[in-house]
């Protein structure tokens, strides 16, 4: 039996040993799959935030006296939509201006916003 044992292994032990390897194996393709998920909803947060601080800029300093509620794409960005609103607060002439970006994250919409507050004497309720 000893001199059974020394050239090779079991059958049982190589099963054993097979059965670690594949256990290992798809924890770490588990925990990959979740990496790249989570990387992927990061990124799309990122260019969220970028195309929100964008739409700030240009309805601030470049369209100063667009008062009206729009929404629209982002032609660069494919699946990427905005919305920009404005609500009327107790103060006369002071109105919040919310600018929404929504996109699709896993087959549902996923939205980020900017709320920044505009003094727009202008603009009538």
């Amino acid at each position: 039996m000893s001199r059974h044992r020394q050239q090779g292994f079991m059958l049982l032990e190589v099963v054993f040993a097979a059965g670690i390897v594949a256990f290992a194996l798809v924890a770490l393709i588990e925990s990959l799959t979740q990496c790249i998920a989570a990387a992927r909803t990061i990124q799309s947060y990122s260019i969220a935030q970028t195309l929100l601080a964008n739409k700030s800029y240009e309805f601030q300093v470049e369209q100063p006296l667009d008062y009206a509620d729009l929404n629209g794409r982002f032609e660069d960005y494919p699946g990427y939509e905005w919305e920009r609103l404005f609500e009327g607060t107790d103060t006369e002439g002071l109105w919040r201006q919310i600018i929404t970006v929504t996109w699709q994250s896993r087959g549902k919409p996923v939205s980020e916003s900017i709320v920044e507050y505009r003094y727009l004497p202008d603009k009538q309720r």
